[in-house]
């Protein structure tokens, strides 16, 4: 063995023979037990692998090896989630090129992301991942798309999937609607604007952050509560007549103006005042105007009382059917001119900061939402909540409190999710089409189906049925595809070498056999998106859950505190950590975060992971040149006191290794280990029987070579490089196997029985 440690020519060896010379080590089986299977999130294919990913994949990687070593054959699969908004973005800005183009647009999107695949799996190598590299799939595969449109077939043969139109969350930067899943509250600076609607000789004064929707207004409410008059006749709520100071005339019951009409002023039209339960008194005036549709409470408010419907905001985030001076302005330049407009009308305005409805699952949009009604297609999830908090029971969560993130969320759901994507093209066709109103599925043997290239199954279905619609604005919302995951990956292990499956659904019902799968790992972020999303699908699709246990992880943070990110400038690549240190080096920091909390990267973790491995190393080379004529199967009858006292403290180890890993605590696995291989082995036990191998004692050669090698078994889900560089310098000849994986942990720790 080298004096020190080459990690590059380390990372070079044993990368050729994990994904090269001995492929199969990590493949799997589906037809062997025990059997262990993670349903690994499929990453984006954004171009660059990062340390979020790092730390989940680690996670992953150290949990699969130690199961192989523990006798089970696992399964841990490799895929990339292809489609989306962004690949778009990229392929618009960067590139050029005009979606108009479809056919090459959509070569530029698969090109891109075929880059983007290469590197990020070159990423997931040089970490040590031991991925099943015969089951890679890519959700822009034909085989992964006919699975997921099978499963909108089923969903929608069952009931399930509808398509009707209703106000939709849309985002006019990205021109689409999203879901609940993709949206969330911004605050953002605003106004609260104080209009006076004509009443008689009086005002209504009411009070709103959406002037701009004026021309929109078809009715205003009150609460079941006391108004009153002032005396220079503004009539308001009693609550903010006394806030403000106000002189009051008279009392006002509710009754007395429920029914009246008032005058929009400008647009001037009258509309009804409606008593109404939701509304919130102690807000502004307590009196609030609805407009269609300007939030949700708006929407509901004019199916309660039948209100007319009028949309004063386009596609594109511009005012329409309004005042020639605001009609073609986006909405903010409108509030801004509205308010001048409106300047014989207003009492007063205030800046306010306020949570606003924004695209937060995109941060390089992050833009306001606005309701427009679109025809889209839904599945039926508003129905399911009850359903979901018994479901989500069965599900055991690291850490715990994990779950309270996954109840909240399914109790604020207000509507069922939309999977359409307007205007998009980079994204999975809806495998459905349109004759006389009415919605019709594609045959299973037409799947993959594309109305925008299969122009021979579109002429077959319009010879069969005459004149039909299919759906060639619309795509699939991405989570659609990647939901179905753990179904997926054991679909791709029934069907392993086969590229085209038409015959899907007896694969599909044979995959359900499987269900639920043992891990989900990923972040938190995502628990109201993939995580919420599988259990929807695979749930409604199998009866049962898709797995039995979640492991969340935390986001990760710049050394400085910040959310790690490009824009930021504060991101570090994790090949650069891998180039100036090792790939275990960066193991050792993703393994000491912890479930669920937000975590650092420093350097000085991974020099500490490196002083480590280099440790190890030492007490390797040690062992290497005064004890390899040794041999373990030849363990001595009678040991020292010395030595029986370390190996008892090293079966104490053992035992504690697998409760934690059964726990998910791979911090302190490493500090258990850490502090047995650098305090209790090497600076004790090494220390003191020195002198013992200086003079040849059989027993204290056995005992330091067979101690080595239970480390390196349970180190290796930890730090697989140099644990199989070590293997193979030492061990490998006098066992006959290439690699440690071969290896078991019940073949390693039988001689502790002491």
């Amino acid at each position: 063995m080298d004096k020190r440690p080459d990690y590059k020519f380390i990372e070079k060896e044993i990368r050729d023979l994990w994904f090269n010379k001995r492929k199969d080590l990590f493949r799997f089986d589906i037809s062997k037990e025990p059997r262990y299977i993670i349903d690994t999130p499929p990453p984006f294919t954004s171009g660059e692998a990062h340390m979020g990913h790092a730390l989940g994949f680690v996670w992953m990687d150290f949990i699969a090896r130690f199961k192989r070593l523990e006798g089970y054959n696992v399964y841990f699969p490799l895929g990339f989630d292809c489609h989306g908004l962004p690949t778009e973005r990229k392929v618009e800005n960067k590139l050029e090129i005009k979606r108009e183009d479809r056919v090459r647009f959509l070569e530029a999107c698969k090109e891109w992301t075929l880059k983007g695949i290469e590197s990020m799996y070159n990423t997931f190598l040089r970490l040590g991942c031991s991925f099943d590299l015969y089951k890679v799939y890519r959700t822009m595969d034909k085989k992964y798309e006919a699975l997921v449109q099978y499963t909108l077939i089923k969903m929608f043969n069952e009931g399930l999937i509808y398509r009707g139109k209703k106000p939709v969350m849309w985002c006019p930067k990205c021109r689409t609607a999203i879901s609940m899943q993709e949206a969330g509250y911004i605050e953002k600076e605003g106004v609260l604007a104080y209009i006076k609607l004509k009443f008689g000789d009086k005002f209504v004064l009411i009070a709103t952050t959406r002037p701009e929707m004026i021309s929109s207004c078809v009715g205003v409410l009150i609460a079941n509560n006391e108004y009153v008059e002032t005396e220079d006749g503004l009539i308001v709520s009693k609550v903010f007549a006394e806030k403000n100071n106000l002189k009051i005339k008279r009392i006002i019951k509710p009754e007395e103006l429920n029914g009246k009409e008032v005058e929009i002023p400008l647009i001037n039209r009258r509309v009804k005042i409606y008593v109404d339960e939701d509304v919130d008194y102690n807000f502004g005036t307590g009196i609030v105007w609805v407009c269609t549709y300007g939030d949700f409470t708006d929407v509901k408010w004019k199916e309660r009382y039948n209100l007319p419907e009028i949309i004063c905001i386009s596609d594109e985030g511009r005012i329409i059917n309004s005042l020639e001076e605001l009609n073609g302005l986006t909405v903010e330049e409108a509030r801004r001119k509205v308010l001048d407009l409106l300047k014989d009308y207003l009492y007063r305005v205030e800046k306010i900061k306020h949570n606003v409805l924004s695209h937060t699952e995109r941060q390089d949009c992050l833009s306001t939402l606005e309701l427009i009604p679109k025809e889209q297609f839904f599945i039926k999830t508003l129905e399911l909540k009850k359903k979901l908090i018994e479901w989500q029971k069965d599900i055991k969560f690291y850490p715990e409190e994990m779950r309270n993130r996954l109840i909240s969320w399914i109790e604020s759901m207000d509507q069922d999710w939309n999977i359409s994507r307007s205007k998009l093209i980079w994204g999975l066709a809806f495998p459905f089409f349109k004759k006389d109103g009415k919605i019709y599925p594609i045959e299973i043997e037409d799947l993959p189906f594309d109305p925008r290239r299969d122009k021979d199954k579109i002429e077959k279905y319009r010879k069969k049925y005459g004149n039909v619609e299919f759906f060639e604005d619309e795509v699939v919302d991405v989570w659609v595809e990647s939901s179905i995951t753990p179904i997926a990956i054991i679909y791709y292990a029934l069907t392993e070498g086969l590229e085209d499956v038409k015959d899907i659904e007896p694969y599909f019902e044979e995959a359900v056999k499987y269900l639920p799968v043992d891990l989900r790992q990923q972040g938190y972020e995502i628990i109201r998106t993939w995580l919420y999303d599988t259990l929807v699908r695979v749930k409604l699709l199998t009866g049962k859950l898709p797995w039995k246990e979640a492991l969340i992880n935390g986001m990760v943070l710049a050394e400085d505190g910040r959310k790690m990110s490009k824009s930021l400038g504060n991101a570090v690549d994790p090949n650069e950590v891998m180039d100036k240190y090792s790939p275990d080096a960066l193991r050792y920091w993703a393994l000491m975060a912890s479930h669920g909390d937000d975590y650092r990267f420093t350097w000085k973790d991974v020099e500490t992971g490196q002083a480590f491995m280099i440790k190890l190393w030492n007490i390797a080379r040690y062992i290497y040149l005064n004890c390899s004529e040794v041999k373990i199967k030849d363990k001595p009858k009678e040991l020292e006191k010395e030595d029986i006292e370390i190996l008892n403290n090293l079966k104490e180890v053992v035992n504690k290794s697998f409760e934690l890993t059964k726990e998910y605590r791979f911090q302190d696995y490493l500090k258990l280990w850490r502090k047995f291989v650098w305090e209790d082995f090497a600076n004790g036990y090494l220390e003191k029987v020195k002198e013992r191998v200086r003079n040849k004692d059989i027993k204290a050669l056995w005992t330091l070579k067979y101690i080595l090698r239970v480390i390196i078994s349970f180190l290796h889900p930890a730090f697989p490089y140099i644990t199989e560089k070590i293997y193979r310098e030492i061990f490998r000849d006098e066992e006959k196997k290439e690699s440690i994986i071969e290896t078991s942990f019940r073949e390693v720790i039988s001689q502790l029985i002491l």
